[in-house]
């Protein structure tokens, strides 16, 4: 009777080995969904890769979100697509490791970047960028990417001055104001 329940105990502990292996093969090819499992989510546990598919799923709904159109809905469509990727990112971004947490925020500075407007008594979306960008560059000094985006995006966001006065080449009368021409007025075409 104890022989019998040894090998029914090894019986089961072998095939239990067999479902973990089947369900560890399973993750090898895994794009943005976890696969199915036969014993629960052990193998996701075992492998670490809950993080991994976070992150891939946050990518593809980047990738949708620069791939959907205004629309005729007045971007409806994509502002809900928007919302959707940036959530996913956000969480990426506040659990993984700091290497996809940097990434995922480099994406989110993407995304803000491309944003046309924002509600009011919110941050700008250019700012959001910025604090994005800054945030994936101090997670990962080695993102070139997140360094690269901050770069031009303090570049473009960089104030340029108004000429005052005259311009050099304001016409005979040279009284120009705020870079206006002084010259004769034309008449017609």
């Amino acid at each position: 009777m104890i022989r019998v329940a040894v090998a029914l105990a090894a019986l089961v502990a072998a095939g239990l080995l067999v479902a973990l292996a089947v369900d560890a093969g399973r993750w090898r090819h895994v794009s943005a969904r976890r696969p199915p499992t036969l014993v629960g989510h052990v193998a996701e546990r075992l492998l670490g890769t809950t993080d991994d598919v976070a992150l891939r799923r946050g990518i593809a709904g980047f990738v949708n979100a620069e791939h959907t159109p205004y629309g005729f809905d007045n971007g409806a469509t994509r502002a809900r697509v928007r919302v959707l990727a940036e959530a996913r990112l956000a969480d990426v971004a506040t659990a993984a490791s700091p290497r996809q947490a940097s990434q995922a925020d480099d994406l989110l500075g993407v995304l803000a970047w491309g944003s046309t407007r924002s509600p009011v008594g919110t941050v700008d979306p250019a700012d959001r960028a910025v604090q994005a960008f800054t945030a994936a560059g101090r997670l990962d000094p080695s993102n070139a990417g997140a360094a690269f985006n901050l770069e031009v995006a303090l570049r473009a966001l960089q104030s340029t001055g108004v000429r005052r006065g005259p311009t050099p080449s304001n016409g005979p009368r040279g009284t120009g104001h705020s870079g206006a021409g002084a010259g004769v007025p034309g008449r017609g075409y």
